[in-house]
């Protein structure tokens, strides 16, 4: 990974980046808190050697063996013998082990100068320790230099130059230091977690990923609108939306796939469920509609449809209605939008989708569907959970695959393009949807007020498009299925291959849709 990458991943990860550091401050915090304080207090010593004569030679050496006298002296000032004599000196209720290991001591390079600092919790008895140990360090340097000639001076003296001085601050803890490491290591957890969680990750995050995985053209990306789950028909009703202007970029990237055939019949479908798949086909429908094709919404979803739902319209009558030939194609289609596009809903659900969608009778009904208008929109299920999509493809011109950004993985991905090669179903594209529209990943189209048609400014009021009672003439939808007030469901048998297919049809009137689904 490159700087750039590290840096990308810290923007799309960066809610666990902040959630390191702040549990790396709030450690920071809590180790201060019950830390408790303590002061340092230190003298210095002065080590000086004999010279045996007043000369420029011998000061040299004097200066020299007081040099190498100090790298010893060092360690003897955190001896037992020196805290065993500061115990002794002050009446200290401790052992000489803890009063040793308060003392530390240094040598300056260079020089013939030690340091030592006591730090102890109590400020006056760190000053009185330091103190007591520079003492008593003086005394045994002159019993350790004493000549055999008790008449003679030590070779080596040690004398205290700089006494303690009382502590008013405490160095332990450090509130800054502490706050800044916590800081720095809340940040490498984070970053640590994050790359962690991005290794993790096999979700499909970017429109690159889901061009390598599927090998087929991006039409667009939809950025995510926290209104869409309440108003899905965003293309209707706030058309000057980025989100709607994403829908007119993919209506104009869908018209330019496969220039040479101008009626297209096309499966939209995802790979797992709430991936967005039926509000995309609703969009575009609406999209493809404003654009002045010929447009025909297909519920072909007949396990858990909501395309009527979505539009507002009567979803009892309708695709296995008419596969069961108990209406005709122009009783069953209802207009949306004072005729803006026309819908087939599902009608009464059945127990066996997968067959109905792959019958005879479905293929001639699409087949008729894409002589009479410029686009056929096929709502499918999922193609992993089930086999319908890649059924319904057999029947279509290709198939649009639906993917959410964050929520299929690559290998669902994947997996849902080979179940549509295995029956050579033709991929015309892909739509990345509820894509982040900020961040590096982020999708975010800009469409200013002057942009969209004016026809479509201002749309009228869903329920002004449509009409709970619609009819269609004589004949109607709504007076076929007073023809079917019966007690019980009605069963009828649509031919598939050499055996049939089973249907119910149920009195949508009197019991409401019992079996569909939201």
């Amino acid at each position: 990974m490159t700087v750039r990458d590290y840096l990308e991943l810290a923007k799309e990860r960066w809610k666990l980046v902040l959630a390191g550091l702040l549990v790396g401050l709030i450690a920071a915090a809590v180790l201060i808190w019950v830390t408790p304080q303590e002061y340092a207090a230190q003298v210095t010593i002065y080590v000086s050697a004999q010279a045996g004569a007043n000369d420029a030679v011998s000061a040299y050496q004097g200066n020299l063996l007081s040099e190498q006298k100090v790298k010893s002296y060092t360690q003897l000032l955190t001896s037992h013998r020196i805290a065993g004599d500061v115990v002794d000196q002050l009446h200290l209720d401790v052992s000489s082990g803890e009063v040793r290991n308060k003392i530390v001591a240094s040598a300056k390079p260079e020089t013939v100068l030690l340091t030592v600092t006591v730090t102890d919790r109590s400020p006056q008895r760190a000053r009185e320790i330091a103190d007591a140990v520079g003492a008593a360090f003086g005394r045994l340097v002159a019993e350790l230099e004493q000549p055999a000639d008790p008449t003679r001076a030590p070779a080596v003296m040690a004398k205290v130059v700089e006494p303690a001085q009382l502590p008013t601050t405490p160095v332990i803890p450090r509130p800054a230091v502490n706050l800044a490491l916590g800081a720095l290591l809340g940040l490498l957890a984070g970053g640590a977690a994050a790359l962690i969680r991005n290794a993790l990750d096999t979700t499909v995050k970017s429109v690159d990923q889901l061009r390598r995985i599927t090998d087929a053209p991006n039409l667009g990306a939809i950025a995510f609108d926290r209104e869409v789950p309440l108003h899905p028909l965003v293309v209707h009703q706030r058309p000057q939306s980025p989100v709607a202007e994403a829908f007119r970029q993919i209506r104009t990237n869908l018209q330019f796939v496969d220039v040479d055939r101008q009626r297209k019949v096309i499966v939209v479908t995802s790979s797992i469920s709430e991936e967005g798949k039926t509000t995309t086909l609703c969009n575009l429908g609406i999209a493809l509609a404003h654009g002045g094709s010929r447009v025909v919404l297909v519920e072909g979803d007949l396990r858990r449809p909501k395309v009527a739902d979505y539009l507002g319209l009567e979803g009892g009558v309708g695709l296995t209605s008419l596969l069961a030939g108990r209406v005709a194609l122009g009783q069953a289609i209802q207009p949306w939008g004072r005729g803006m596009f026309d819908v087939l809903a599902s009608g009464p659900i059945p127990p066996n989708p997968s067959e109905l969608v792959a019958s005879r009778q479905m293929a001639n009904l699409l087949a008729e569907l894409g002589t009479r208008y410029d686009v056929v929109l096929v709502d499918a299920p999922p193609l992993l959970p089930v086999t319908d999509a890649a059924a319904l493809g057999t029947w279509c011109d290709g198939a649009l695959l639906v993917v959410r950004h964050g929520r299929a993985t690559r290998n669902q991905v994947a997996t849902a393009v080979a179940a549509l090669d295995a029956v050579s179903v033709r991929m015309l594209g892909t739509v990345l949807t509820m894509a982040p529209s900020s961040g590096p990943d982020a999708y975010y189209h800009y469409y200013s007020p002057g942009r969209g048609d004016a026809r479509h400014d201002h749309p009228a009021p869903i329920s002004q498009w449509h009409s709970p009672g619609y009819t269609a003439g004589p004949s109607t939808v709504q007076d076929h299925v007073d023809t079917q007030r019966v007690a019980g469901p009605t069963t009828g048998w649509i031919p598939s291959g050499e055996s049939g297919s089973r249907v119910e049809t149920h009195d949508v009137l009197a019991q409401g849709r019992p079996n569909r689904h939201g």
